[in-house]
C-alpha cells in the first residue's frame, strides 16, 4: 500500500479544486456564450420574421399612387380620394368605371368579398375547415352556386357587359398587390380568381341576411299550434298592438285574452327557481329611412335620410364611393351621370345613394317571400302533386373541407324547392322561396337609378330591378317623394303562407308574381311624409300581397313618424337628430309599472328594491342610455317576464324544441304581454303562484340576480352601457381571439337600442347612415360604422365628395 503524507494530500486537493474552478469558470463562460448566441440567433430570427410580416402586409395594400396600365381598358380612368378615404371613379363610360371599381373593390376587400361569396355558395370549409362544415351543409341545399350561373347566363347584354367588366377588374386588381391579402397568409390559403358568378353570390349572400333560409320560423308555429289549445295559439300570433305605424290603414290591435272555458284541460306551469335563457332573441335585420317632401325642406327638395341595421364587422360591409361616367352634350359638361352613396363589395353597383336628381334607400320589408310545404307521401320515394305522384329526386353536392377529406351532401329536391327539414315524426318540409328562382331573384336592375331623373323614372325602375325585396324610398330634387317594394313580389293564391301548407292537391300555389301595375305604391301623400322600419307598412290588400314574414313591433317607426310630425319644417340636422333619438318610449310604461309594483311593497322592501326605486323615479327620462341604470333594469325585467309567461303556456311546445324563439311566431307580442300584465287573468297565470303580484315578485327578484345586483353598490354599476358594448370584430378574430387585438374596433360603452331610432347593440346597428337631398349633396352627412371609434360612436361627417358640379 502506498502512504501519502498530510501535505502531499493537501496539495494534491488545494490542486484538484483549482482545476474545477477553472473548468467551472470556463463552463460558465461557454453556457453564457452559448445561450447569448441562441438569444441573438432567437432576436435576429423575430426580426427577420417581423420585417417579413412588414413587408407581406405592406405589398398587399392597395395602389393608391401613380398610373396602372390595365389590359383591354381602351380609355382613362381616373381614381382619387378625398381626405376622409372615400373613391371616387371617373370615366367615359360604365363599363370602365365597373372594371375600376372590381379593380379598387378588389385591392382593399377582396378577403371581404371572398367570404360573402363562400358563405352564400356553402363553401367556407375549403377556407376555414371543419368548423364552418355545418355552416355549408346548411347553405348547400340550396345550390346557390348552380344557380348563380343560370342567373348569368341570362343577364341583359348591358348588364353583362358591365358584369364582365367588373369581373376583370376584380381579377386585375387581385393580382397587382404585390402580396396577397394578409388573411389567406394567417390562414395558410391561397385566394381564387372572381368570376361572374361570383358577383351574384354576393347578393345571394344578402338573401341569405335579409330573408329566411329554413324553415325554422314557420315550423316553429306549427309546433306550437299542434301542442296549445287553438285560441291560445291565435292570442300568441298576435299580428298588431297600439304600437302599429303603419303607412296607411289602422293599428292591428292584440286578439282579446282566451276565455278560460277554451283552453279545456290546459294549464300554465312553471318549474322554481325561474329561469333566464341563455338564447337572446337575435336581431332582426333592417333598417330605418323616412322623408319628406320638398314642401317641408329648408331647399325645396326632398329630403332623404336612411340606416341600414346589419351585423357590423371589421371592414364595414358597405364601402362608401362616387362614380362619374358619360357626357352631357346639351349642357356641354364631361360627365352627366354623377353617383355617390355605398357600395357593396364583389358587386358593380351603387346599392344606396343619390345621383344629384333622385336619392334612394332601403329597409327590410319582412314580406313573406317563402313557403313552408309539407310534403304528402304515399311512399317514401314519391310525392303527390296536383298532377299525380311525382318521384323524388336526389343530387349530391361535394363540400371541400380543409385539412379533411371532402364532404358528399345529398339533397332531395321537389318540383317546389328542396327538403329542409324532416319532423321526428318522419314528415318531410319543403322550402319554396323566391331566391331559387333564378329568374326573378337577382339582376343588375338597379342601375338604372344611377340615371334616373325624378321619382316616377325610378319607380318604373324599381319595379324591374331584382334583388332581396325591400322597402325603397324615392325622392327627388323637384320635391317629390314614394314608397314602393322593389324586387320580385310571388303571387300566393288559395293560402296566406304564415305556416306550413301542402301544395299537393293545388289549392295553394303561386301563380308567378305581381306585375308592376300590381305593386303597392304610395307617392306623394298629402301631408308629406313617409316612414318605414321594419314594420306592417300596408293594411288591407297590400298586406296580403306583400304577406308577413315576422315584421318588426312599430316601436321604432312610431317614434320616427311622431318626430316627423312635431314640426312642419327641416334641413338634415334635423333628420340627424330624429336618427339619434334614444328615448326609450316603448320602456316607460314598463318603468312607472315597476315602479308601482316597489311603491305597493312599502315598508316591507328590503334595501335593493328600495334603492332601485329611487333610482327608477330619479331617471325622469328614460333612455337607452350608457350611464342608465334605469334602463337596464327595466328592459331585463320586461324580457324575463315575456320568457316565463311564454315558457308557461307553451310548456309542450318547448319540451320538443327547447330553443324556440319567441319571435318566430311574432314580433308584436308586446301588445300580448302589456294586456295580460294589466288584466290579470286567473287561468293565465302559472302554477305555483298565488297570484301575479307574487309572480311578478319572483321575476324581478331574478332579474336583478341574473343581473348581479345583490347591494345598492352593485345596483349602481349595473348600467345599461356595462351591457350594451361595442364588439366589432374582424371575422378572422372569432377563429383566432389573438388577433382581435390588432384587428378588431375598440370596446366601448355604446347609447341606443333595439326599439326606437337610434338601433345599436355590440355587434348589430346602423351599417351606415346617410343623409341627403337631391340636388344639395354638399350639405349631406354620411356615418360609417366599422372600424375606428368614428365607427363605434357612429359620429357623422360630412360628406363633401358628394357635390355635383
Amino acid at each position: 500500500m502506498r502512504h501519502c503524507s498530510r501535505g502531499v494530500l493537501l496539495d494534491w486537493f488545494v490542486g484538484r479544486t483549482q482545476r474545477l474552478r477553472s473548468m467551472q469558470k470556463q463552463s460558465k463562460f461557454s453556457t453564457r456564450g452559448v445561450l447569448c448566441m441562441l438569444l441573438l440567433a432567437g432576436l435576429l430570427l423575430a426580426a427577420l420574421c417581423a420585417s417579413w410580416a412588414y413587408r407581406q402586409l405592406r405589398a398587399s395594400l392597395p395602389t393608391l399612387d401613380g398610373v396602372v396600365a390595365l389590359a383591354e381598358l381602351d380609355e382613362e380612368v381616373s381614381v382619387t380620394r378625398d381626405e376622409v378615404g372615400m373613391v371616387t371613379l371617373s370615366a367615359n363610360s360604365r363599363p370602365a368605371v365597373a372594371r375600376a371599381m372590381g379593380f379598387v373593390h378588389a385591392q382593399e376587400r377582396f378577403f371581404q368579398m371572398d367570404l360573402m361569396r363562400r358563405q352564400a355558395a356553402g363553401e367556407l370549409s375549403a377556407l376555414f375547415g371543419g368548423m364552418a362544415l355545418a355552416a355549408d351543409k346548411g347553405v348547400r341545399i340550396h345550390q346557390l352556386r348552380t344557380r348563380a350561373r343560370a342567373i348569368v347566363a341570362g343577364l341583359a347584354s348591358d348588364e353583362s357587359e358591365i358584369l364582365l367588366a367588373y369581373v376583370a377588374g376584380v381579377n386585375e386588381g387581385l393580382h397587382r398587390l404585390a402580396s396577397k391579402p394578409f388573411e389567406y397568409w394567417v390562414l395558410r390559403a391561397e385566394p381564387v380568381d372572381w368570376t361572374a358568378e361570383d358577383t351574384i353570390l354576393t347578393a345571394y349572400s344578402m338573401y341569405l341576411v335579409l330573408q329566411p333560409s329554413t324553415a325554422e320560423k314557420k315550423l316553429t308555429r306549427l309546433n306550437v299550434k299542434e301542442r296549445v289549445p287553438g285560441s291560445l295559439y291565435a292570442f300568441v300570433r298576435g299580428k298588431g298592438s297600439e304600437w302599429d305605424a303603419p303607412l296607411w290603414g289602422e293599428p292591428l290591435l292584440p286578439p282579446a285574452i282566451p276565455e278560460a272555458s277554451s283552453l279545456g284541460n290546459w294549464s300554465a306551469k312553471l318549474e322554481l327557481p325561474l329561469k333566464i335563457r341563455e338564447r337572446p332573441d337575435p336581431p332582426l335585420p333592417g333598417s330605418n329611412s323616412w322623408a319628406v317632401s320638398g314642401d317641408l325642406s329648408d331647399n325645396g327638395a326632398a329630403i332623404l335620410q336612411n340606416d341600414m341595421h346589419l351585423k357590423l364587422r371589421v371592414p364595414n360591409i358597405w364601402f362608401r364611393i362616387q362614380i362619374r361616367y358619360g357626357e352631357d352634350e346639351q349642357l356641354r359638361k364631361r360627365y352627366a351621370h354623377r353617383v355617390t352613396g355605398v357600395s357593396l363589395p364583389g358587386v358593380p353597383l351603387v346599392v344606396a345613394g343619390s345621383n344629384g336628381k333622385i336619392a334612394w334607400g332601403y329597409t327590410n320589408s319582412y314580406g313573406d317571400f317563402s313557403d313552408v310545404i309539407v310534403l304528402e307521401q304515399e311512399s317514401p320515394g314519391s310525392y303527390l302533386t296536383a298532377h299525380g305522384e311525382v318521384p323524388l329526386e336526389t343530387v349530391y353536392e361535394t363540400i371541400d373541407v380543409k385539412g379533411e377529406p371532402a364532404q358528399r351532401v345529398a339533397i332531395e329536391k321537389t318540383i317546389w324547392g328542396p327538403v329542409a327539414q324532416r319532423g321526428a315524426d318522419g314528415r318531410k318540409f319543403v322550402l319554396k322561396w323566391l331566391a331559387h328562382d333564378v329568374t326573378q331573384a337577382v339582376n343588375l336592375g338597379i342601375l338604372g337609378l344611377e340615371r334616373t331623373e325624378n321619382v316616377v323614372e325610378a319607380i318604373g325602375v324599381a319595379k324591374k330591378a331584382r334583388l332581396p325585396s325591400q322597402n325603397i324610398l324615392l325622392v327627388d330634387s323637384g320635391g317629390n317623394l314614394a314608397w314602393t317594394i322593389i324586387g320580385a313580389i310571388p303571387k300566393r293564391v288559395g293560402c296566406d303562407g304564415d305556416e306550413p301548407v301542402s301544395f299537393a292537391d293545388g289549392s295553394c300555389s303561386w301563380q308567378g308574381y305581381l306585375a308592376a301595375d300590381e305593386y303597392p305604391l304610395l307617392m306623394n301623400p298629402a301631408d308629406g311624409r313617409l316612414w318605414t322600419a321594419n314594420n306592417r307598412v300596408a293594411s288591407g290588400e297590400m298586406l296580403r300581397r306583400i304577406g308577413n314574414a315576422g315584421y318588426d313591433l312599430g316601436a321604432r317607426a312610431k317614434q320616427i313618424r311622431d318626430a316627423l310630425f312635431a314640426r312642419d319644417s327641416f334641413a338634415e340636422g334635423d333628420f340627424l337628430a330624429i336618427a339619434l333619438d334614444d328615448r326609450g318610449l316603448l320602456l316607460e310604461r314598463w318603468k312607472a309599472h315597476l315602479e308601482q309594483l316597489l311603491a305597493d311593497e312599502g315598508d316591507t322592501q328590503d334595501d335593493v328594491a328600495k334603492a332601485l326605486l329611487v333610482q327608477l323615479r330619479s331617471e325622469k327620462e328614460l333612455r337607452a342610455h350608457r350611464d342608465s341604470v334605469a334602463y337596464r333594469v327595466v328592459r331585463a325585467y320586461r324580457y324575463l317576464l315575456r320568457d316565463t309567461l311564454f315558457m308557461a303556456w307553451l310548456a309542450a311546445a318547448y319540451e320538443v324544441q327547447p330553443d324556440l324563439q319567441i319571435g318566430s311566431l311574432s314580433n308584436q307580442w308586446e301588445g300580448v304581454l302589456w294586456e295580460v300584465i294589466q288584466k290579470k287573468p286567473a287561468h293565465l297565470l302559472p302554477a305555483p303562484f298565488a297570484s301575479w303580484r307574487e309572480f311578478e315578485r319572483e321575476v324581478l327578484k331574478t332579474s336583478l340576480h341574473s343581473l348581479g345586483i345583490d347591494s345598492q353598490e352593485r345596483l349602481a354599476q349595473a348600467t345599461w352601457g356595462a351591457r350594451n358594448r361595442a364588439a366589432i370584430q374582424h371575422p378572422l378574430s372569432q377563429f383566432i381571439p389573438p388577433l382581435g387585438r390588432f384587428l378588431d374596433a375598440p370596446i366601448e360603452a355604446i347609447d341606443g337600442d333595439v326599439n326606437m331610432p337610434r338601433v345599436a347593440g355590440p355587434s348589430f346597428g346602423s351599417s351606415e347612415r346617410m343623409v341627403v337631398s337631391p340636388g344639395h349633396e354638399e350639405r349631406a352627412i354620411f356615418s360609417y360604422a366599422g372600424g375606428g371609434k368614428a365607427g363605434t360612436r357612429f359620429r357623422p361627417i360630412t360628406w363633401p365628395a358628394m357635390k355635383h358640379g
